[in-house]
């Protein structure tokens, strides 16, 4: 009996450290991104008092402010993606157009749409519900980290477009940077520590 007590103990304490184990290796998995450069173009019909910018000193995180003159009663958004290839040239490697009204209610979305919308409900005063109403709006610390493990490490542009469907596009922001793997830059730090 206290043998049979003792090998369930052990299993349970080993399962326990194989689960924490898991667990730490999650926690270093995905990508985060340093940006060098980001651009806010407004539309003067529907934004005034545009502020972007990156914060120093990792350039890892976010920051934007805008006061929207009119309501908006219906948004779609196109997010595109380049990389550059051997010659330095960016050439687009996907891209994704969606009903931002639609993604709102419905709550369906794509991973990528998802962390979007997520981190901007988290870390802003966006009203995340249609019409949008005038106002002043701002985001603050956003970053894009704990993206899925399913890209490489690279230089990329980034497009974030939205628009009135067949009427103006209202803003386009355009972030550059470097995509990098998180596991990559911890045995990097490491190696030289």
């Amino acid at each position: 009996m206290w043998r049979l007590l003792w090998t369930i103990g052990f299993m349970a304490s080993f399962l326990q450290t194989q689960r924490a184990a898991a667990a730490n290796v999650l926690i270093h998995q995905g990508y985060f991104v340093e940006m060098s450069q980001m651009n806010c173009v407004g539309n003067p019909i529907y934004f005034t008092n545009i502020n972007c910018k990156i914060l120093p000193p990792l350039n890892r995180t976010m920051e934007s402010s805008v006061e929207l003159l009119k309501n908006l009663p219906t948004l779609s958004a196109t997010l595109r993606v380049s990389l550059p290839n051997p010659k330095k040239v960016y050439t687009q490697i996907f891209a994704i157009t969606f009903d931002v009204c639609k993604v709102i209610r419905e709550r369906k979305r794509k991973m990528l749409i998802d962390f979007l919308v997520s981190t901007l409900a988290r870390n802003s005063n966006v009203v995340m519900r249609c019409p949008f109403p005038k106002g002043n709006y701002y985001s603050k610390n956003i970053s894009v980290t704990d993206l899925p493990p399913m890209l490489t490490e690279n230089d990329f542009m980034a497009h974030f477009d939205i628009f009135i469907p067949k009427v103006a596009v209202v803003l386009n922001v355009t972030v550059r940077g470097h995509l990098f793997d998180t596991a990559k830059e911890n045995a990097r730090k490491k190696k030289y520590l």
